[in-house]
């Protein structure tokens, strides 16, 4: 058993609709953890008395809890170190292979190094769509099942690798690759039996939609989150649909903003200090050389169509977070494997959401949106003891959870 001593951060609810009570703020906290769970959370001298006997470190930083990205690839194993060395401590990991996605996450679940792995997997996809651009298939199944047989098939068959939640692209492309050919969606019969089978099954089905008409049929056939924000104006009825139900929205505001402009993106990145001296050197001067951002230019050419639609991406969060609808973060930002969860906190207070539901978003309606909430997410008696001490505070400024000087995984010690 170990305690510590200081300013403690943490929102369980949401503050539009529980108020002050939605945030659990301790200036001078005590949170004391055993067996790599929070045993209890509150004010010091409340506590104190009870737990006298433990070890106490004082601390002059902020405890808040460990950050969640929502929506992320990994191509290796450092990305996944990168990740947690940012404060990442859980991921949804979107994945090809559902077997081999289940063994990273058993893997991760007994390793201080890495952040507890999610799988969303497999990625299916049409033959010749989106993430079938020379992504692997999956060893055990067909991720590009062509009938809905196949595709409740190919279900079935990742729910007995252990899969708990499948990822669908439905999507041509068009709104960041015209004026090149649109690539092959998926089929409306296969989508809704890949969604339909999965509810069956009991299992989640977060889909990549950001057309608006893309992400309608996704919510219409059941799925459980939307991979993106919606690159068109949300209308009434389909936000509606996405309370009652509820269909978890993982913002990745940060990719939009990297294609529109991506020299601008970079730049505005390694501006902040706390982010340059981070990162290896030969990482920003690749990233600031001007063919790095031609690349994305070639590959992505209609960065003006997506730039324009830059403010209607920050309208639809504003308009979702005041329905009620659950936002959480996700960056999807392989350029910045860790720190584009600070990225994104920033891509949406400067979208107009507060602080506390930038960090809501980026904690408790994260793990939400995996089925964790129970387990973390926030600092509460029962819960994961994942968590931060950061040195600035960022309610000042999202940016500040750079600041890192603890990291604490289930309880001990992260070593990244």
């Amino acid at each position: 058993m170990k305690a510590f001593r200081g300013e403690i951060l943490s929102v369980p609810e949401d503050p539009a609709v529980a108020g002050a009570e939605a945030i659990r703020h301790f200036e001078d906290g005590l949170l004391v953890v055993e067996d790599g769970l929070v045993l209890a959370c509150g004010h010091h001298a409340e506590l104190a008395g009870a737990f006298a006997d433990v070890d106490t470190e004082p601390l002059t930083g902020l405890i808040v809890p460990g950050l969640i990205d929502a929506h992320v690839h990994a191509e290796s194993d450092d990305d996944l170190k990168t990740m947690l060395s940012w404060g990442v401590t859980s991921v949804r990991l979107m994945a090809e292979d559902a077997a081999a996605s289940q063994k990273t996450a058993a893997d991760a679940r007994t390793r201080s190094d890495v952040p507890d792995v999610s799988p969303a997997a497999p990625i299916f996809t049409a033959k010749g769509g989106w993430w079938d651009q020379g992504e692997p298939p999956d060893a055990n199944l067909d991720r590009y099942p062509a009938t809905p047989e196949a595709a409740r098939a190919s279900v079935r068959k990742a729910k007995a690798l252990g899969s708990a939640e499948i990822k669908i692209m439905l999507d041509d492309m068009a709104w960041c690759r015209s004026p090149k050919p649109a690539l092959v969606k998926v089929s409306p019969a296969v989508l809704d039996a890949l969604i339909g089978e999965a509810r069956a099954q009991g299992m989640r089905a977060t889909v990549h939609a950001p057309n608006l008409e893309d992400a309608k049929a996704a919510i219409a056939a059941g799925a459980t989150a939307l991979a993106h924000s919606v690159i068109d104006p949300l209308d009434d009825a389909t936000i509606a649909a996405m309370k009652a139900r509820p269909v978890f929205y993982l913002t990745t505001l940060d990719i939009f903003e990297f294609l529109a402009d991506t020299r601008d993106f970079v730049d505005r990145v390694l501006s902040d200090p706390m982010a340059l001296r981070r990162l290896p050197s030969d990482v920003a001067t690749r990233y600031r050389a001007v063919d790095y951002a031609e690349t994305y230019r070639e590959r992505y050419p209609n960065y003006e169509f997506i730039r324009r639609r830059l403010p209607v991406l920050a309208d639809n969060v504003r308009r979702l977070r005041a329905a009620g609808v659950p936002v959480a973060l996700g960056t999807d930002m392989w350029a910045f494997a860790g720190l584009g969860v600070s990225i994104e906190m920033d891509c949406l207070a400067r979208a107009g959401v507060p602080p506390l539901e930038v960090i809501r978003a980026a904690s408790q309606t994260a793990a939400r949106s995996l089925g964790l909430d129970a387990d973390r997410g926030t600092l509460q008696t029962g819960k994961r003891a994942d968590l931060l001490i950061l040195t600035a505070d960022p309610l000042r400024d999202v940016k500040n959870v750079r600041a890192i000087d603890a990291i604490y995984k289930n309880g001990e010690p992260a070593s990244p």
